[in-house]
């Protein structure tokens, strides 16, 4: 192989190196679709590291993106605590319910249940960075954001 293959076999693997990344992510919902109660929580890993968690909420879907505080407790059940963002700045606790969610914030005024949201649509292509199932979803959050 001559030094031009050479560099065009290293740019080809260095690029595809650059572009497959390691992304995963386990979304959390409540409520209908498309209406005004749907919320959900995604929880985003990328290269093996917590990376961060976005919360959405409506019809139109608007996007915040949530501040990991830790592990911590509230009312003697253990989860983490994540705050909102500015100018909210409040703060929920994400419990785990067997596979499903207890999402609450201090006071007790919020409270949902968040059940894993399948991600793959019958008809549509697979998403290939969503957990499958309940149990990779929850196993991938007792990895990164339970701990």
């Amino acid at each position: 192989m001559g030094p031009g293959k050479e560099i065009l076999l290293f740019l080809l693997i260095a690029t595809m190196g650059i572009i497959r990344q390691d992304v995963k992510v386990a979304t959390y919902s409540t409520g209908k679709a498309d209406t005004e109660a749907y919320e959900s929580i995604s929880f985003w890993v990328k290269d093996n590291q917590r990376a961060y968690i976005r919360y959405s909420h409506g019809k139109e879907v608007e996007d915040a993106d949530l501040r990991w505080l830790g592990r911590d407790s509230l009312g003697g059940e253990t989860g983490f605590k994540v705050r909102m963002p500015a100018p909210d700045t409040s703060c929920l606790y994400i419990i785990q319910k067997g596979y499903d969610l207890k999402v609450t914030n201090w006071s007790g005024r919020y409270l949902r249940s968040y059940v894993w949201e399948n991600e793959n649509r019958p008809g549509e292509e697979s998403c290939s960075i969503c957990a499958q199932d309940e149990k990779e979803a929850m196993g991938m959050l007792q990895k990164y954001f339970f701990r």
